[in-house]
């Protein structure tokens, strides 16, 4: 499936997905403008909707249909929300491994050639 980059439309209702996580694999189709997911497990999970277009919009904002209903603007920015807490909590966790103290590098040492010059 990922053979095809370019696709458009990608009608995958009915299909027995059962795990989210099955879901980022779609994000490599840059160019999808209609998705359908609809009549798999996945659809019984709170705000999967939320969720699929979180992660389609992972790199490109494309998508316009999920199961064949537009994508409102509510939706998006929701999205836009979500994405931004997810990168601000990982920043946050990435200012943690910061030093406290930043301890001043120590100096090369010297080669024979220099002591001698310094000592005369």
């Amino acid at each position: 499936m990922l053979d095809f980059p370019d696709l458009k439309t990608l009608y995958l209702h009915g299909n027995y997905i059962a795990n989210l996580d099955e879901t980022k694999k779609l994000n490599g189709f840059r160019d999808l403008q209609s998705l359908t997911l609809y009549g798999n497990p996945i659809e019984t999970v709170p705000n999967y909707r939320l969720w699929v277009l979180g992660v389609m919009y992972t790199y490109t904002e494309n998508l316009r249909r999920l199961d064949q209903v537009l994508v409102t603007n509510r939706e998006f920015d929701k999205v836009l929300v979500w994405k931004e807490r997810i990168f601000s909590g990982k920043y946050k966790r990435l200012k943690q491994f910061k030093p406290a103290v930043m301890r001043p590098v120590p100096a090369l040492p010297k080669s024979e050639e220099e002591e001698k010059k310094q000592n005369n």
